[in-house]
């Protein structure tokens, strides 16, 4: 006998029915869609604000940490390569290194009796200059027992003593990673990109090096550099003001984070506490001069 069988169809949706499960489904992908949205533009938010607020801090310490070596001058030694024959005259001896040596520098030169205090007029590529009074064999010691500088903030011109100024750039130089070189380091208000750069330069070099961004996103009119000075018109300490924003904005208004801090220069106070003991007591200044080359660099100055 001869079976059959028989397939029904599947049943399936109605057109009607797709329709109303559209009618649906679309304001509750909307929805998601939406809060989805909502929270990567919260979260690209908070992480702008957070980018901004970390870069502008970690500038505010690295300025405060410059800042607050200026003027330092790290002691020094070396010996001489060669005999060194008396003069009245300067002449320049060869010695093992001449790195972190400046001209100005009171140097002590050999031991016991015939140790002498020369005052450097030129340093070289491992050659040191002086007035040499004394004769001294190769291999005696050359030492810098260092003092600090008194001019370590170069102060803009009209900058009177116990008084303040508001500048857009500050100009110092220093023993700033404490190898006993100095450097010569500039701090700029870049009011037209809304950034602070800095750059920073051996003394050795005979060109100043690029600035580079290390503040951006600076909310215009909002960075303050200030000088203060005591009575010797020495720059003894700085401060900083800065207000930073992100590029994401919470409602109409931009986030903003405002920073600010005041520095007291360490080598510069000693500096002018030795100055103050010199007039009046009296005495030979063996203050180190400002280098010609950071004179060179700092001889303009934005003071507003």
């Amino acid at each position: 006998m001869k079976q059959t069988t028989q397939i029904r169809g599947a049943d399936g949706f109605s057109l009607i029915e797709l329709l109303i499960s559209m009618l649906v489904l679309i304001p509750v992908m909307g929805a998601a869609v939406s809060l989805f949205s909502v929270g990567t533009n919260h979260h690209a938010s908070e992480q702008s604000s957070v980018e901004a607020t970390q870069e502008a801090r970690s500038g505010l310490d690295l300025m405060s940490m410059e800042i607050a070596q200026s003027g330092s001058h790290g002691d020094r030694s070396t010996v001489t390569s060669s005999a060194i024959s008396p003069s009245t005259a300067a002449q320049a001896v060869s010695v093992a290194s001449s790195a972190g040596f400046t001209v100005g520098d009171y140097v002590d030169v050999g031991t016991g009796a015939n140790r002498e205090n020369v005052q450097l007029t030129a340093v070289g590529d491992d050659t040191l200059s002086g007035v040499f009074r004394v004769a001294h064999a190769g291999g005696v010691p050359v030492r810098l027992f260092a003092l600090p500088f008194l001019t370590g903030v170069i102060p803009p011109a009209g900058l009177g003593a116990e008084s303040s100024a508001t500048v857009t750039t500050i100009r110092f130089f220093g023993d700033m990673v404490g190898d006993s070189n100095l450097f010569y380091v500039e701090y700029r208000y870049d009011i037209e990109n809304e950034q602070i750069t800095r750059s920073m330069t051996p003394i050795t070099q005979t060109t100043k090096n690029p600035a580079l961004p290390i503040v951006r996103n600076i909310k215009p009119g909002t960075v303050d550099f200030t000088l203060y000075t005591d009575h010797w018109g020495t720059v003894t300490a700085a401060g900083f003001r800065m207000t930073v924003q992100n590029t994401w904005k919470t409602g109409s208004k931009l986030q903003e984070t405002a920073l600010s801090t005041r520095v007291s220069i360490p080598s510069a106070v000693a500096a002018s506490v030795l100055m103050s003991e010199l007039q009046t007591y009296g005495g030979v200044n063996r203050l180190p001069p400002t280098p010609s080359q950071v004179t060179t660099w700092a001889n303009e100055y934005d003071v507003e």
